[in-house]
């Protein structure tokens, strides 16, 4: 076509040459807005109506609770409460500190879990940026990390995860690029450091100096690799013994009690850590697709030499293969660190390579990052319709009144029900209690004759024991068969509010 202002002499208004270029780079800015505006917007509704609050959340809020009170880890028993957690101390002890400035415990919680989730954005595109990713793509690959409505969940309900990945990030980035920096034995500290953060956040993370070691082995520097991995352990024992002091010996009794979480070497070494992953990944399409970008971008980084990105990657998916192994474990908080692993690969690969790889990789990442926010949009919107805050405000209100008619002393699965209403929950964490009952049938025996003498004046349930489905979670997931049995042999359902089921004993 012919450019009447170049024939007629004159310069173009538009150089349609450098809206070509400029057009990348416009979307990329376009799709990071939009992912910062919806969790915006999601962050509104789901906080305000505390819609991702759940067991889960009780657990670490109650560990909080306790700590601000005094008691840094419940013993197993104590002869009113069953402790037992399988739960490294930080979250908990960030929310106690936030506590001590006067702020209400599920605010500190949500608030610490939020700034968890800011700072591992930060770690994100810093990874990015000393791979040598350029500015807007290190920015859509941070905004990605934190899109799917998955990982906005895990940071509403007051999980450990997104600041646990932040310091594992952390760590890698004070190493890279491996390949190119000198031997420091400064950064390596920082890592180690920034590791045992990660470890003592979350066990699980140790798939971030397993990635570093082998990464920095793999370049040859190897006295590198053994300092690193030496300073790691030695920090992290040295840490878990002063964990142990500090709590009176209780901590490492409660994580011996809980060890494997249900699971078993057996089941750890068998095609079940790779099976089951697969089947709760498969119903999700935008993990599914990330999975297949990351697989091709594994094949691409092993070509193009590209190895803290790939060991990263793998050591992520094998620990999360590992977690996934335990009953009843989920995937909306357990796959954080795979998924962010793999959006790590794909957007380092994607700016690896030239011509048309590149484009396509670029153009997968905008599409996937706006395929997570339309997915958060349609929930917020139907929250919106719903008037999801005014139902579960009223609803909360509900259930602290109808705690208040129980006129005694509860029991609940949930630990979120009692700290919500301002009591000690009874039971800690009802999965560690089924574990450790496994291990000390004394204390499941213990509960199970106290419910069966009518102690408590109400019960609250999460699952219906009478039903096959409710009647296999209390076999196989929480609390324990004869705690279970006990309840329907003593207490009569009475009614339910708020997803929780109330139990009274029988006349």
């Amino acid at each position: 076509m012919l450019d009447v202002f170049a024939l007629s002499g004159r310069k173009s208004k538009y150089d349609t040459t450098r809206l070509m270029h400029q057009w990348p780079r416009r979307l990329i800015v376009a799709a990071v807005l939009l992912t910062a505006i919806v969790l915006l917007a999601d962050a509104a509704v789901s906080i305000a109506s505390g819609l991702y609050l759940n067991l889960g959340s009780g657990v670490w809020l109650a560990l909080a609770r306790d700590t601000y009170e005094g008691v840094f880890y419940r013993p197993l028993w104590n002869g009113t409460e069953y402790g037992g957690t399988r739960y490294f101390p930080v979250l908990f002890l960030a929310i106690a500190g936030l506590m001590r400035t006067g702020v209400p415990v599920v605010a500190a919680g949500v608030t610490v879990s939020m700034l968890g989730l800011g700072a591992m954005v930060v770690a994100v595109r810093r990874l990015l940026t000393q791979l040598a990713v350029p500015q807007p793509l290190a920015m859509l690959g941070a905004a990605l990390a934190t899109a799917p409505y998955f990982v906005h969940q895990t940071a509403f309900a007051v999980r450990c995860e997104p600041i646990a990945a932040a310091f594992a990030i952390s760590g890698l980035a004070v190493l890279t690029p491996i390949e190119e920096r000198p031997d420091s034995v400064r950064r390596e500290i920082a890592a180690a450091i920034l590791f045992v953060c990660a470890f003592l956040t979350k066990m699980t993370c140790a798939y971030g100096p397993a990635a570093a070691t082998l990464a920095l082995f793999y370049a040859g520097r190897r006295m590198a690799a053994a300092r690193l991995a030496a300073m790691t352990a030695a920090c992290g024992a040295l840490a878990v013994i002063a964990i142990n002091v500090a709590s009176g010996g209780r901590a490492i009794e409660s994580f011996r009690a809980c060890a494997l979480a249900g699971s078993s070497l057996s089941t750890l070494l068998s095609p079940v850590a790779i099976t089951r992953p697969l089947q709760l990944i498969a119903p999700s399409h935008l993990l599914s697709v990330v999975f297949v970008l990351a697989a091709v971008a594994l094949a691409l980084a092993a070509r193009t030499r590209l190895m803290l990105p790939a060991f990263y990657l793998l050591a992520a998916a094998a620990v999360t293969g590992v977690i996934f192994t335990s009953p009843g474990t989920i995937v909306t908080s357990h796959i954080l660190d795979a998924y962010v692993a793999a959006i790590v690969l794909i957007t380092i690969v994607t700016a690896s390579q030239a011509g048309r790889v590149h484009v396509l990789g670029r153009t997968a990442l905008v599409v996937l990052a706006v395929w997570a926010a339309g997915q958060n949009v349609v929930l917020i919107a139907k929250g919106i319709q719903q008037r999801i805050v005014e139902t579960r405000i009223e609803a909360g209100r509900q259930l602290v009144a109808a705690l208040d008619d129980c006129g005694g002393s509860i029991v609940s699965e949930s630990p979120l029900i009692p700290v919500l209403a301002g009591q000690r929950p009874v039971v800690l964490d009802p999965f560690a209690f089924r574990v450790v009952a496994m291990n000390r049938p004394d204390i499941g025996d213990d509960l199970a004759a106290r419910v069966r003498s009518k102690e408590f004046k109400c019960v609250l349930l999460e699952q219906d024991p009478a039903i096959p489905g409710g009647h296999a979670w209390y076999s196989n997931v929480n609390l324990t068969e004869s705690v279970r049995d006990a309840i329907l042999d003593s207490y009569r359902y009475d009614r339910t509010i708020a997803g929780e089921r109330f139990y009274r004993p029988l006349q």
